[in-house]
């Protein structure tokens, strides 16, 4: 890659559109070109600006009660002026109190000779959507940390920095972290499920330091990222970043991001060697 085919893939490397092979191609190029990794440097700080400014919850406000009600009035008599029918004065529909305004509307498109079916107007849609939006519209907190993630991955594997402290000693690697950060991770040899344990390292991961311990699978490295998360405890989620395998859950107040180029079943069968199971 040169410098102009680096600078018009910053945007999908910031949306984490780039395959295995191109980030591999553009971390290499970032690694010898100063110029490159200034304005690098500039667009991830934008990006990492804009992003923890959409996790604001100012942001967002939630609906009033009367909306829903006001979108489904607007449904009904403009679906009834298609029809040629004269539109209720009254708008809503007496229904059972089980029912929530949500569920009457899904019942309103889902009637055969009802909503689309009388071709609603783009108007009308426009505010069922924008009342949708308002409703459940949230910035994606994981994918944003899944992108976060890859990226620390693939730095680590590219500048030569895959662990700060290089031991398959558990006993010697959850002590370094003590003083570094504020938590301690579980730290366990997993050489006997065929994961070694290579050592660990500091990561920066949302703006906080988080814990990054280190193994490996065959020729595969695999880094699990540890870090204080509240909530309840969560089964491992899959997902795919980059052409990297990702999985995250939550345990005892700690969550887990396990990482790998491996397969899905390589990163899972890891994940299973981590909870003990």
């Amino acid at each position: 890659m040169n410098c102009d085919d680096i600078r018009a893939l910053l945007a999908a490397r910031a949306d984490g559109e780039l395959g295995a092979a191109d980030s591999l191609r553009m971390e290499t190029h970032l690694g010898t070109c100063s110029a490159c990794t200034d304005v690098a440097t500039r667009h991830d700080a934008v990006v990492r600006t804009l992003r923890q400014g959409l996790r604001a919850p100012a942001l967002y406000m939630k609906a009033p009660a009367s909306l829903s009600e006001r979108v489904l009035h607007t449904v009904r008599a403009e679906a009834q002026a298609k029809a040629g029918a004269r539109p209720q004065a009254s708008p809503v529909r007496a229904r059972p109190r089980a029912e929530s305004p949500w569920q009457r509307l899904a019942g309103w498109f889902t009637t055969p000779t009802r909503g689309l079916g009388l071709g609603l107007g783009a108007g009308t849609l426009a505010a069922v959507a924008l009342g949708v939006g308002v409703l459940v519209g949230r910035p994606d907190t994981v994918a944003l940390t899944a992108h976060d993630i890859t990226a620390s991955h693939v730095r680590a594997l590219l500048g030569a920095r895959e662990t700060d402290v290089l031991s398959s000693d558990r006993h010697t690697v959850k002590p370094w972290f003590n003083g570094r950060i504020d938590y301690a991770p579980p730290v366990t040899d997993l050489a006997t499920r065929g994961f070694p344990l290579i050592g660990g390292r500091l990561d920066y991961i949302d703006g906080r330091p988080v814990a990054v311990l280190v193994y490996r699978s065959a020729q595969h490295p695999v880094d699990l990222y540890v870090r204080p998360e509240a909530g309840a405890d969560t089964e491992p989620a899959l997902r795919t970043e980059r052409g990297y395998q990702l999985l995250h859950w939550r345990n005892a107040g700690m969550g887990y991001w396990a990482i790998t180029d491996a397969s899905a079943d390589v990163v899972q069968a890891f994940a299973r060697a981590v909870r003990g199971s």
